[in-house]
């Protein structure tokens, strides 16, 4: 696969995940075409501000994305889910209110297909700390951008409310609330931090706020901690030999060119 095939593909929202060796690669991106071109899917319409958005904030444009309509097995929360198997993304699912453009008149359309995207365009990563952090990225609201991480898995909204409606019945419950928030609160607060020393350090290299973001797009937990503790980053580059970092050494420049891909 030449370069610019892999930059086509990685513009297309197929970004190689970590160790994903060439033929796994194109199986995958085989298999997501073939699902997408064989269903019947939201109306490609709906993707078309999302795909601008995107592309402006990670230069990424998802092109084969399956998303459908259905509220099954979704929690009261859940606006849309990303079902994945593997590395390779199934499919978005959508809440049916979303049709007419918004869920409870708090989250439009494409800014949850926005969300989704940013999971299916991660599909090949298995990297929970900062997964969030990416995905709220696409919020409208500064609030949601900044909050909205709090939660890495689903489930961890359940102990919050099960302790809340405890309280109701046993006020010793609350505390039990109060901690579980403290704790979701503290890792916030040192993930937003760790994740903007790594952005500080990547945007004395690129000199550019957008191309740092489609750098730590790109990124596992891993490599973003080890840059914010100060590891030299042309220096790590220079000796990778996958295939995602010969699409990161494109986006940090001209000086990774000297290593053999």
């Amino acid at each position: 696969m030449t370069d610019n095939d892999l930059f086509k593909l990685d513009k297309e929202g197929f970004i190689p995940g970590p160790g994903e060796e060439e033929g796994p690669f194109l199986a995958r991106v085989a298999k997501v075409k073939e699902n997408f071109e064989s269903g019947s899917w939201i109306p490609a319409s709906h993707w078309d501000w999302v795909r601008q958005y995107l592309g402006e904030m990670f230069h990424v444009k998802p092109l084969y994305i399956c998303a459908f309509y259905s509220n099954r097995s979704l929690t009261p929360w859940q606006g849309a889910a990303s079902w994945i198997e593997g590395r390779t993304l199934v499919s978005i699912q959508l809440r049916t209110g979303l049709k007419k453009g918004s869920y409870l008149g708090m989250y439009s359309r494409e800014e949850i297909l926005a969300h989704e995207a940013v999971h299916a365009a991660r599909s090949g990563f298995d990297e929970s700390r900062f997964e969030e952090f990416f995905a709220y990225m696409t919020s409208q609201k500064k609030w949601r951008r900044v909050l909205g991480p709090i939660l890495h898995r689903p489930w961890e909204a359940w102990p919050f409310l099960l302790s809340l409606i405890g309280g109701i019945f046993f006020e010793p419950f609350y505390l039990g609330t109060a901690v579980w928030a403290g704790i979701g609160f503290v890792r916030l607060i040192k993930q937003h931090r760790i994740l903007k020393k790594a952005a500080d350090r990547l945007l004395q290299i690129v000199k550019d706020p957008g191309i740092t973001r489609a750098i730590l797009f790109r990124l596992t937990d891993e490599e973003i901690e080890r840059f914010s503790d100060g590891e030299d980053v042309q220096k790590y580059a220079n000796v990778q030999q996958s295939l995602r970092w010969r699409i990161l050494r494109n986006y940090l420049g001209n000086y990774g060119k000297e290593s053999s891909c």
